[in-house]
């Protein structure tokens, strides 16, 4: 994934529907989710989006 926006894009959405497989979905269905978003933190990890963000927070603490 090359744009870090489509990386965050893609999180939102897996986040939603994490919250819903939870509420409804099989054992299968819940192993998957997690596992899908495990691997999005990594790349958005090793793309550097952690530092990003952390340094987003640090300039808006300071404003």
């Amino acid at each position: 994934m090359a744009h870090m926006g489509d990386l965050n894009t893609v999180a939102d959405v897996v986040i939603t529907a994490h919250d819903v497989i939870e509420e409804h979905g099989t054992h299968e269905m819940k192993a998957m989710i997690r596992m899908l978003l495990l691997t999005i933190g990594r790349e958005i990890a090793q793309s550097g989006g952690l530092a990003k963000v952390s340094q987003a927070l640090r300039r808006d603490e300071i404003e």
